[in-house]
């Protein structure tokens, strides 16, 4: 609605000679524009008319005020965390054709921008958009899919065969993985995408285990991984690390205090400690894990293998 851009108010029976129609049409015109394309319209009690609070964009098919064309080049420069992943060139098509709609707008202000945002990839995932799609439709009609998988414990350039049941997809740190049960095990289990080929479905439907959640298997863990027993772990972080660990949560469980001397006392309950460990031992010396007994003998026995490593020969 063109004439509630300047800087006048606008009453309804102007509004209503203009286009022709009665004051109650114009009425539930402009209720409809800020209820469902969320324009900023202002009815002033003094002046007794309608007028935009700020500038509104044109699109053919919707009204974007400047905030959202700003969101909307933001989410465009995006595109650089997923360089070289089967949804690049999705993403790109998909900006370049919804920024061309913006075209005869002067946008030179907004989209400086690019010059000061920038995303790091979080390296490349290797799996295809047609494998996520295929697994996608999998999970959505409860379908069987068949794929050739290599376990990270397996020989190298060796997979086997799996029947799955897939759950669902999760994206952790840019890699795709996927919670599907294995037919020949009987248990829900995760899956890396990038050790997964040839996926295809099976034709056959099944039935999802009702008690078993994606986001109840995560809530207890350090990441991707999950088991079967919760463990609570125990970290003591010197002044140097305190900062940097308190900047982030894994899960609900965790908890720090702080120290005298400048340190933190980190614990945290989970049910896989693959991943803890590592983030652990890449503290070096400004972490000391004392809890539980296993893991602490675990980092001890790898700290060990790795002066060894560069020890006298």
């Amino acid at each position: 609605m063109e004439p509630l851009a300047g800087d006048l108010y606008l009453n309804l029976s102007l509004l209503a000679d203009k286009f022709n129609v009665s004051g109650k049409t114009i009425q539930r015109d402009i209720a409809f524009l800020k209820e469902i394309h969320n324009l900023p319209i202002e009815y002033d009690k003094d002046y007794r008319g309608y007028r935009y609070t700020e500038e509104v964009l044109d699109m053919p098919i919707m009204k974007l005020t400047r905030q959202e064309v700003f969101a909307l080049l933001l989410a465009r420069k995006s595109i650089e965390q997923y360089q070289g992943t089967a949804f690049e060139n999705p993403l790109r098509s998909f900006f370049r054709k919804t920024l061309d709609h913006l075209s005869p707008l002067d946008l030179s202000s907004i989209e400086g921008v690019n010059e000061y945002v920038a995303y790091l990839p979080n390296g490349i995932n290797t799996c295809s958009y047609v494998m996520i799609e295929t697994l996608a439709k999998a999970c959505r009609n409860h379908m069987e899919v068949k794929a050739k998988y290599q376990s990270a414990s397996e020989r190298m350039g060796k997979s086997t065969e799996r029947i799955l049941r897939p759950y669902g997809l999760i994206n952790h740190g840019g890699n795709w993985y996927l919670f599907a049960e294995d037919v020949s095990k009987d248990k829900i289990l995760c899956y890396h995408l990038a050790r997964m080929t040839s996926v295809r479905s099976s034709g056959k439907k099944f039935e999802r285990k009702k008690n078993f959640s994606i986001e109840k298997s995560l809530s207890k863990s350090f990441g991707i991984f999950v088991g079967d027993e919760t463990k609570k772990v125990v970290v003591r972080f010197d002044a140097f690390s305190s900062p940097y660990v308190k900047e982030k949560r894994w899960n609900k469980s965790q908890k720090t205090k702080d120290r005298k001397d400048g340190g933190v006392d980190f614990s945290i309950e989970v049910n896989d400690l693959t991943e803890i460990k590592v983030w652990i031992l890449g503290w070096g010396r400004h972490a000391k894990v004392t809890s539980p007994k296993s893991l602490v003998e675990d980092i001890s026995e790898e700290l060990e293998v790795t002066r060894k490593l560069y020890g006298p020969k």
